[in-house]
C-alpha cells in the first residue's frame, strides 16, 4: 500500500510538472539525459569501430595472438622438410611437423603458421628506396590461416606465392615505390652469420601482388614472399623462424599459453601473448577512450546539477502539498521517494531516447557524414553564388575524411552491449542521486507551521 501511494504520488507529480510551470525544466533534464546517451553511444561507437578494426588488423596480419620463439630443440631450424603445407626450407621433419600436429590440435588453437621476418631496403623505379619488413609465409597460408586473408584486401594480383622469386607488396609502397603487379624490385638484405661479417646482398623479386589492409604502416612497410625465400635471403636465419597462433577467444591467450608449455618436446621455447607485442599502441588506444568517454560524460553532471536545483525549487513550492501530506501520516522517507522516483523517471525516458537515437546514428553512421557533408557543400556553394564577384573564386568542396589526411574508406561503428548498458546505468543513476539530493529538504518542512499559515 506505501509503494502504491508513492507511485501514485511520484506519477502524478511528473504529470502535474510537465503540464505546469516546471514542465520546461523537466524536459530540459529529460533531454540533456537523451542528448549525453545519444553522443556517448554514438561517439563509443564510432571509437569501438576504428579501435577494433587496428587490433583486428595488427592481430591477425602482424603479431597473431601468440609467438613462438625458440623451438631450433624441436627441429626448426634443421633441413628436410618436405611434407606439404610445411614444406619449407629451415623445417625438419618429422620433430616440426609432430609439433605443429599437435600445436593446432589444440581446442582453442584456430591456427598455427612459421614465418620468418627480414628488414630489408626496398627499390623500384623510382631513386627514392624505403625500409621494408618482408614476411616470409608458408606457399599454403590460404589453407592455413583463412583469417589472414580475410583480414587482407588483394587489390590488384593475386596474392601468390608459390612461384619463386616472386613478392606480394602493400599498396601504399607499391606507390612510394612507383611499381605494379609484373614490375621488378630490388631487395637489399644484410647477410652473414655475425656482426663482422655482414655483407650487402641484393635480390630480384617480381611483383605478383598489391594488398590492402586498411591499417597505413602495414601498407606501407610491409611484404610477403614465401618463407622458402625468406630462409634463402637469410639462410642462418634457421632458428628465426616463429610459430604464429591465433586462438579462438584472444582474452583465454594465457590459458592457452600454459597448454602449449605442457607439450612435450618444448622446453626452453619462450611463448609471447599479444598483450606484450602492442603494449604501448593498445595502452593508448584504452586511454583515448576512456578519457573521451570522461568528457562526454560531463553533460550527465551538468544534467545532474540541473534537475538538483529544478528539483530543490519543486520541493520549495510543494511545501503546503508535503505539509498536508505529512499531516495525514506520510514520513519523510515516503515523501522522499516521491521526489526521487521523478528523478528515476528523467532519467530512464532521457536514457531509452538517447539511446535509441544513438543506436539510429551508430548503424547509419556514414549516411550521418554523407548528409553532414552535404549540408557544409550546399551552404559553401550558397556562399560562392553570393561572393563570386568579390572573391572571384571557389571554396572548393569540403570532406569531412577526406583521402588527403584521413586513411579510410568509410567510417566504421560498433556499439557493445556491455557499455551500452553502462551509459544506460549511469544516465539514469546521475539525475536519480540528483533528486534524492534536492528531496533532503523534504525534512525542513514542518506540517503544524505549513498550516497554520494556510
Amino acid at each position: 500500500m506505501r509503494q502504491r501511494f508513492i507511485s501514485f504520488m511520484g506519477f502524478r507529480y511528473f504529470r502535474s510538472r510537465r503540464r505546469g510551470v516546471g514542465g520546461t525544466s523537466t524536459a530540459l533534464s529529460i533531454l540533456g539525459v537523451a542528448v549525453g546517451v545519444m553522443a556517448l553511444t554514438a561517439v563509443t561507437g564510432v571509437m569501438n569501430g576504428f579501435q577494433l578494426g587496428f587490433i583486428e588488423s595488427i592481430l591477425e596480419i602482424s603479431s597473431y595472438h601468440l609467438q613462438i620463439r625458440g623451438l631450433s630443440d624441436v627441429g626448426l631450424s634443421r633441413p628436410g622438410l618436405s611434407q606439404p603445407g610445411l614444406a619449407q626450407p629451415g623445417l625438419a621433419q618429422p620433430e616440426s611437423s609432430r609439433f605443429l600436429e599437435s600445436l593446432r590440435s589444440l581446442p582453442e588453437v584456430r591456427s598455427a603458421v612459421p614465418f620468418s621476418e627480414h628488414q630489408v631496403i626496398v627499390e623500384g623505379r623510382f631513386s627514392d628506396p624505403r625500409g621494408c619488413l618482408i614476411r616470409g609465409l608458408p606457399e599454403e597460408i590460404e589453407r592455413l590461416d583463412p583469417s589472414f586473408f580475410q583480414a587482407l584486401e588483394v587489390v590488384d594480383g593475386d596474392f601468390d606465392l608459390q612461384q619463386p622469386g616472386t613478392i606480394v607488396l602493400g599498396v601504399e609502397l607499391s606507390r612510394h615505390l612507383g611499381v605494379g603487379v609484373g614490375d621488378g624490385v630490388s631487395v637489399l638484405s644484410l647477410e652473414g652469420s655475425s656482426l663482422g661479417e655482414l655483407k650487402p646482398a641484393s635480390r630480384f623479386y617480381e611483383v605478383v601482388g598489391l594488398f590492402r589492409s586498411g591499417y597505413y604502416e602495414f601498407d606501407l612497410g610491409w611484404a610477403f614472399f614465401s618463407l622458402r625465400e625468406g630462409l634463402s635471403l637469410d639462410p642462418d636465419s634457421g632458428d628465426s623462424v616463429t610459430i604464429g597462433v591465433k586462438i579462438q577467444n584472444r582474452f583465454r591467450d594465457q590459458q592457452v599459453m600454459r597448454d602449449i608449455l605442457r607439450m612435450r618436446g618444448v622446453e626452453g621455447v619462450h611463448v609471447a601473448s599479444w598483450r606484450e607485442f602492442n603494449r604501448a599502441f593498445f595502452g593508448a588506444l584504452r586511454m583515448e577512450k576512456i578519457m573521451m568517454t570522461v568528457l562526454i560524460g560531463l553533460i550527465f553532471i551538468v544534467v545532474g546539477f540541473n534537475i538538483h536545483h529544478g528539483l530543490r525549487r519543486a520541493v520549495r513550492e510543494r511545501y503546503e502539498e508535503i505539509g498536508v501530506l505529512k499531516a495525514l501520516g506520510a514520513s519523510d522517507t515516503a515523501v522522499r521517494r516521491i521526489f526521487i522516483l521523478e528523478g528515476l523517471l528523467i532519467g530512464t525516458i532521457g536514457s531509452i531516447l538517447g539511446l535509441l537515437l544513438g543506436l539510429l546514428i551508430s548503424v547509419h553512421i556514414n549516411a550521418v557524414f554523407t548528409l553532414a557533408e552535404w549540408a557544409v557543400n550546399a551552404g559553401l556553394a550558397f556562399a560562392d553564388l553570393l561572393l563570386y564577384p568579390l572573391l572571384q573564386s571557389s571554396s572548393g568542396r569540403f570532406s569531412l575524411f577526406s583521402p588527403a589526411y584521413f586513411y579510410i574508406t568509410e567510417v566504421p561503428s560498433t556499439v557493445l552491449l556491455r557499455e551500452a548498458v553502462l551509459i544506460v546505468l549511469f544516465a539514469v543513476l546521475a539525475p536519480t542521486v540528483a533528486a534524492a539530493a534536492a528531496a533532503a529538504k523534504v525534512k525542513d518542512v514542518r506540517p503544524a507551521e505549513v498550516l497554520r499559515y494556510e
